[in-house]
């Protein structure tokens, strides 16, 4: 397998099925990959054809958008109150923040977010989340669902 080979992304579904193409022959194949769940999302695959690639498999429920916005994160179990925080990502289901210094913060941990957005309306979000990532300072967390849909938010994350 070429090193310099991009590897191709497929959605799993609800069923923990996704949709498979060879990206030399278009092939498509539906496999079960819910084994994959909590380990490994890059697997490699190799086609009837006989050529060998790598997939990303998004396990994800909503789209992420990238971002670079100002925050602030307080938590149930913290010693500090409010810290400030970067949003490196954001979607209808949870974010992706960086956190300065020493934390904290654990998985399970619940507290809350608030941002501005950097729309036209400077949209304020306050969430209840909780901690579903830790990778150092990168912490990802859920959405703890207060609204069934945030109007503005879901504006915001269009392509």
């Amino acid at each position: 397998m070429d090193n310099k080979q991009q590897a191709n992304t497929s959605v799993v579904n609800d069923d923990d099925k996704a949709s498979i193409v060879c990206p030399s022959c278009g092939l498509t194949k539906i496999v079960s990959v819910g084994q994959f769940r909590d380990r490994n999302h890059t697997v490699k695959g190799k086609c009837t054809c006989g050529y060998r690639f790598v997939i990303n498999l998004e396990f994800r429920r909503h789209r992420r958008k990238e971002t670079d916005l100002e925050g602030r994160y307080n938590s149930e179990k913290a010693a500090v109150s409010w810290r400030i925080v970067r949003i490196v990502n954001l979607s209808l289901g949870g974010a992706c923040f960086e956190i300065q210094g020493k934390h904290d913060i654990k998985i399970g941990h619940q507290g809350n977010i608030d941002f501005i957005l950097d729309n036209h309306k400077r949209s304020a979000f306050l969430k209840n989340v909780i901690i579903r990532s830790i990778r150092g300072n990168i912490i990802g967390c859920k959405f703890i669902e207060d609204r069934a849909y945030e109007p503005a938010l879901g504006f915001y994350l269009q392509p």
